[in-house]
């Protein structure tokens, strides 16, 4: 059952990812990122209601995890960013390469990966050379977002290196409901900056909104279950080819073309990937 969970969260949020690009181009940034996260706020307190889950927890605690997650709020901004300008099967797997940069930190606390995880860190890092050369030529995909992609990668990378004791302390779902929390909160800042009011999303981007966060949910719930019922190295490993759901859903809907050489350097990331979260 742990490897379906784990293919589950893989595809929610390789779906979400897809939707939220289209989301973002229709409406903007700071609009996307605030209602995504009031209905992703809804649904995770909704699940939340339904399991009673009330940690009892130091005050210290739950700074640490709005620290954290800010880390995550960031990196999201930076992704739907990327999604919004950039070539999908590009700035996706870049951004799903975090593991990459959790992998590092880990290294540098004292833990010694595998040789393979060693490798997956070696391929990831090749890919994206090899996509970002391979994009000089300008008859190749455009290399918009790219650079946001990355900072996406070093900022969930930092978010989940750091996760472990909130997690510990608080549970699954109460860091989660804090980043959306948080995330809807800088929404609103970012929309009172540029003097801009929240508008409501025409009726064909509330659908696109809902799909998003229900996949998204599911694929968190997904992860979850996976992990309390398989080897979490497993698990991670499947859900970490997220990003091959969103490159599948952007070839087939939107028809994006890559050269052959930026194709080979979005398979070494996604190899990477796989390699790191083995």
């Amino acid at each position: 059952m742990g490897i379906l969970f784990g293919l589950l969260a893989a595809l929610g949020w390789g779906t979400s990812d897809f939707l939220m690009s289209r989301v973002s181009r229709q409406i903007g940034l700071r609009q996307t990122l605030l209602w995504f996260q009031a209905l992703a706020t809804l649904a995770i307190a909704s699940v939340l209601l339904v399991t009673q889950d009330v940690p009892t927890a130091p005050p210290i605690l739950w700074l640490w995890a709005i620290v954290v997650n800010s880390f995550n709020v960031v990196g999201t901004i930076l992704l739907y960013h990327a999604l919004s300008i950039g070539t999908i099967a590009i700035v996706s797997p870049i951004a799903a390469s975090f593991a990459v940069v959790t992998t590092a930190l880990a290294m540098l606390g004292g833990e010694r990966p595998d040789s393979l995880a060693l490798i997956g860190v070696a391929m990831v890092i090749g890919g994206v050379i090899v996509v970002s050369r391979a994009g000089a030529n300008k008859h190749n995909a455009s290399l918009r977002g790219m650079s946001a992609a990355i900072g996406s990668a070093l900022c969930y990378g930092l978010f989940f290196w750091m996760l472990a004791p909130v997690t510990a302390g608080l549970g699954i779902a109460w860091p989660i409901l804090v980043g959306r929390v948080l995330a809807m909160l800088t929404a609103l800042a970012m929309l009172a900056w540029v003097r801009e009011r929240p508008g409501l999303p025409p009726q064909h981007t509330w659908r696109l909104l809902l799909v998003a966060v229900v996949v998204d949910t599911i694929g968190f719930l997904g992860y979850n279950l996976g992990i309390a019922t398989a080897y979490v190295s497993v698990v991670t490993a499947l859900a970490s080819i997220f990003s091959a759901v969103t490159i599948l859903l952007a070839w087939f809907f939107l028809r994006e073309r890559l050269v052959s050489l930026q194709w080979a350097g979005v398979a070494a990331v996604i190899a990477g990937v796989l390699l790191v979260s083995v």
